[in-house]
């Protein structure tokens, strides 16, 4: 799939602390990497028009309810948008812009909405155009000149205040936060112990040679791509915390191969263990066990 070179450029959404999923009625199913993905759907890097500016929310079924992901604002309704759908614009209190495409015309009118209206965490806003299949999710800083969303055509750098929706998508199904960018795999390798230099670098060789360590240290294939099985074993290491001595980490001072208590497989590397900083390095990004969503993308 082409992507735009410049898609890592987009910072995380952040929003409030528990947003919800914003179609109750409907399995949660969509692609992490869907931001920045070139379009029409499935075009050559030099040929797409534009790029995908959200996260497609995938197998909706005619009229399914969307909700409000957090308390907020109406202030935007039937706005336009394609294949005869509609899209509502809202702020959150937490200061996103969200762009809610392929809604049924009208169908806001079913509850009351109006332009202007608060609207609590979970209260419905209108209902899906089953031919289309999904919700369009889009995330903006709400600043005073945003009033709609923006196109991110093939040429030009992303949007002035576009957010990227993936982590925040995630939180509401209560998946860990994938480390997408650079920069979240940076500060996560430095977290651990195992990468000392700029986390607001691009990847290199120190990233990479890094990386392998930690592979080699968290018992998986050592290869130096960031790959499903690394993404779970450093989300695992980072959720299992600080260590402040071998003991603490159920590893014998006098060993340098796998213990064999609950955190095994472990390694020392480099005053190490399994990731886990002896000096006592706090984790960055933890929640629970994930759950990947299939590597799946409609079409926008």
């Amino acid at each position: 799939m082409a992507r735009s070179p410049d898609w890592e450029k987009v910072p995380m959404a952040q929003g409030g602390k528990d947003p919800v999923w914003p179609m109750p009625t409907v399995p949660p199913k969509f692609a992490t990497f869907s931001l920045g993905g070139g379009r029409p759907d499935g075009c050559a890097a030099e040929k797409c028009e534009r790029w995908h500016a959200g996260v497609d929310l995938q197998r909706a079924p005619d009229r399914a309810v969307v909700v409000a992901p957090e308390d907020g604002t109406i202030v935007g309704l039937d706005k336009g948008w394609t294949e005869g759908t509609r899209a509502i614009f809202f702020v959150t209190d937490s200061g996103l812009f969200l762009v809610l495409g392929g809604v049924i015309a009208g169908s806001h009118k079913e509850w009351g909405r109006k332009v202007g209206a608060k609207v609590a965490r979970g209260g419905e806003l209108g209902r899906i155009v089953g031919s289309y299949g999904m919700l369009h999710f889009e995330t903006y800083a709400a600043t005073p000149g945003r009033t709609a969303n923006s196109r991110w055509w093939q040429d030009d750098p992303p949007p002035e205040g576009l957010l990227n929706p993936a982590n925040y998508v995630e939180r509401m199904v209560g998946k860990d936060a994938s480390l997408l960018l650079t920069r979240q795999r940076l500060q996560a390798l430095a977290d651990l112990g195992y990468y000392k230099g700029d986390v607001g670098a691009a990847w290199g060789t120190e990233a990479t040679e890094a990386l392998k360590t930690a592979q080699a240290a968290l018992g998986i294939a050592v290869d130096g791509k960031w790959g499903p099985h690394t993404e779970d074993a450093i989300q695992g290491a980072l959720q299992k915390g600080p260590c402040n001595s071998l003991e603490d980490c159920g590893v014998s001072s006098e060993s340098s191969g796998p213990s064999s208590d609950a955190l095994s497989p472990m390694r020392i590397v480099g005053g190490v263990v399994a990731g886990l900083t002896l000096a006592g390095l706090t984790a960055a990004v933890v929640v629970s066990m994930r759950r990947r969503p299939e590597p799946e993308e409609a079409a926008r």
